[in-house]
């Protein structure tokens, strides 16, 4: 009798031993949440005709947001079970008066997988100026960037940029504000904020013009092994030492 509940508890620690290897192995899930705010504030607009400064009427102003799909702007590689959720409606030529603001949020995850992305919103002000006069305006625009990761091991980091349509130069970019977790550091977050002031341009008769901002996030996660603490496997091998030993010493004795 003794036997029989001495091999059953032998079979239970070899099981554990089996599920905590298992264990041992499993992933970690891991997570990127990036997001951004962007507004554009339109601080003055003139009319560069003396005859007639404070006319407007000619000049019609919307604001626009939409994902990049092109190769340049957006890439999604997966594996098993990694996804990523991008949904930003886009919408286009909505009028202006004087802010226009609008957010852009990639979130992803993964536990028996991998995601490596890049996912692009495009924000704009478009000036049609249908007159014959010239307009001087002056724009700035906020932003407002937060990257976080979650788990071993991950990346992700947010750029912005800003250019005009006559103009692709860059005119101004932030740094890149990065999230990033290694061994030993399981969670980050990291946020920017700011404002671009007096970005000045003019627009001609009949001229059309846009102030562009891009905002990137490109993330890669692919967790990694959860470890099992040394000391578990160290009780569990002096566990199965001293069961075999006593089995050894009570067939002796026998």
């Amino acid at each position: 009798m003794f036997m029989k509940r001495k091999n059953q508890y032998l079979m239970g620690v070899a099981v554990l031993c089996g599920g905590l290897f298992v264990t041992q192995v499993a992933q970690a899930s891991v997570t990127f949440d990036s997001s951004a705010t962007l507004t554009y504030t339109i601080n003055s607009i003139t009319n560069l005709n003396p005859a007639h400064p404070t006319d407007l009427s000619a000049l019609a102003i919307s604001g626009y947001f939409d994902q990049g799909v092109d190769a340049t702007n957006y890439l999604l590689t997966t594996t098993g079970d990694g996804a990523v959720v991008a949904n930003n409606p886009g919408y286009t030529l909505d009028p202006v008066s004087s802010v226009f603001g609008h957010s852009f949020s990639v979130s992803g995850s993964a536990t028996a997988g991998s995601v490596d992305s890049l996912h692009t919103g495009l924000f704009g002000l478009l000036f049609d100026n249908s007159g014959s006069d010239s307009y001087s305006v002056d724009v700035s625009l906020a932003y407002d960037l937060s990257a976080a990761v979650d788990g071993l091991f991950a990346t992700n980091s947010i750029t912005l940029d800003y250019f005009t349509l006559t103009d692709t130069t860059i005119f101004g970019a932030t740094n890149p504000l990065g999230a990033y977790t290694l061994e030993g550091t399981l969670s980050d977050i990291q946020t920017l904020n700011g404002v671009f002031n007096n970005i000045n341009f003019n627009i001609g008769a009949l001229g059309l013009e846009s102030l562009n901002a891009n905002v990137a996030v490109t993330s890669t996660i692919e967790p990694a092994a959860v470890p099992l603490p040394g000391v578990v496997w160290l009780f569990l091998s002096g566990l199965l030492g001293v069961l075999g030993f006593s089995k050894r010493k009570k067939a002796k004795h026998a």
